[in-house]
């Protein structure tokens, strides 16, 4: 039994953030009934959709095993379908703007005497309370206000990191709330209301760069960048791509002029130090950039690994999703889409010994699970087509 099978949680996000968290539950065994608005869907169903394809890949990603069912919102027969379902649900998560929901009667206060037991986890931007707290909300600005972008030097241009980091961060925050809210409950038998922010997810995903800026800089004093410049931490051009090195210590960096065959570069007093080759950036650097050019970054990336030297070929994505070690942990599984399209969705991220992280099905088409989800509930099948004709589902 997986750690969350027999649990149901009732999905009313959209986007990335939320069906990330409830993607992440769903994968622990947690059954994912996931609300869209009939004929559209979550707003990112058709986001970079390519022509071909039933879901736009960013849908795709997230939205894997669970059941989609089309409810208009707007509507007091819709309202009270979502009320019954939140009335059985063990989880509740939403990402609309703050108040959206309470203005629906579907916030913490409208749903807990339905269900005192019931785990209600709001994500949003920047908090349900404050000044910017409706203010909207990307990955990409909550990085530029975050910090994530700024590389320390006020000539450089910001730029976004690749993926969705933020988003997905935020969503794996939520899911570690809603962990600790069920494992409370279990404890206290009560319900929980659980607050996400974005910001605050970016700001522990920066916690150790930030400490460190607060501890060794008084408030009026230069912001130290959380990257700093190192050319033991930095990557290099050789003849087959580019070479991470990450040496942050004496004995990673004497193992690294061993097996480049520079031991020149450890007897050098300008290097032979961590201070001595902070003080001596640039003259390191260039000696670097020259010794590591004609060199292979594969054969490098084997022999100082295997020495416990820290370095890296860059790699394209596809080719870490071609790595053995990545099939063979689980990570990528195959599922399709409604209309039988294949596709691969990427795991949980860790393996268990029993009852580990897996697919439960496969990415829903577009209302697929409406009718079932409502015979459930004790909708009878007039009732249920009364329903769609008069646009409710």
């Amino acid at each position: 039994m997986k750690a969350l099978s027999g649990l149901k949680v009732l999905d009313l996000t959209h986007a990335l953030a939320g069906p990330y968290c409830t993607y992440q539950l769903q994968l622990l065994g947690a059954e994912v009934i996931k609300i869209e608005k009939p004929k559209v869907g979550d707003d990112f169903r058709d986001f970079a959709r390519p022509d071909d394809w039933a879901a736009g890949p960013s849908f795709i990603a997230v939205n894997g095993g669970k059941r989609s069912v089309t409810v208009n919102l707007k509507d007091p027969a819709g309202i009270e379908i979502v009320r019954k379902l939140a009335a059985e649900a063990d989880v509740v998560v939403e990402n609309l703007r703050p108040g959206v929901a309470e203005k629906l009667g579907l916030g913490w206060d409208a749903l807990r005497p339905l269900n005192s037991r019931l785990i209600y986890c709001s994500i949003s931007g920047f908090g349900q309370t404050g000044r910017i707290k409706d203010w909207p909300a990307y990955d990409h600005t909550i990085k530029a206000i975050a910090g994530m972008m700024w590389t320390g030097d006020p000539e450089d241009i910001p730029s976004q990191a690749r993926g969705f980091s933020v988003d997905c961060f935020s969503g794996y925050v939520a899911y570690s709330a809603i962990l600790a809210g069920l494992l409370r409950r279990e404890r206290s038998g009560e319900g929980q209301r659980l607050d996400v922010s974005m910001l605050d997810a970016s700001l522990v995903l920066m916690s150790v760069g930030l400490v460190r800026q607060m501890i060794t800089g008084a408030d009026d004093s230069p912001i130290q960048p959380i990257v700093h410049d190192r050319p033991t931490v930095a990557p290099y051009r050789t003849r087959d791509g580019w070479l991470w090195l990450s040496i942050n210590f004496q004995n990673q960096y004497e193992i690294f002029c061993r097996v480049i065959g520079a031991p020149d570069l450890l007897a050098d007093p300008r290097f032979a130090s961590v201070s001595a080759r902070n003080a001596h950036v640039a003259e390191l650097r260039a000696e670097l950039t020259e010794r590591l050019a004609n060199q292979s970054a594969a054969e490098l990336e084997q022999q100082l690994m295997a020495a416990g030297c820290p370095a890296a070929r860059v790699r394209t994505s596809r080719e870490t999703l071609r790595m053995p070690e990545v099939i063979e942990r689980g990570m990528l599984v195959p599922a399709s889409l409604a209309d039988g399209q294949p596709v691969t969705l990427l795991n949980a991220g860790f393996t268990a010994d029993a009852d580990g992280p897996e697919l439960s099905g496969d990415v829903p088409g577009l209302g697929a699970d409406t009718e079932a989800v409502l015979a459930e509930l004790g909708y009878a099948r007039e009732q249920i087509a009364a329903l769609r004709e008069q646009g409710v589902i």
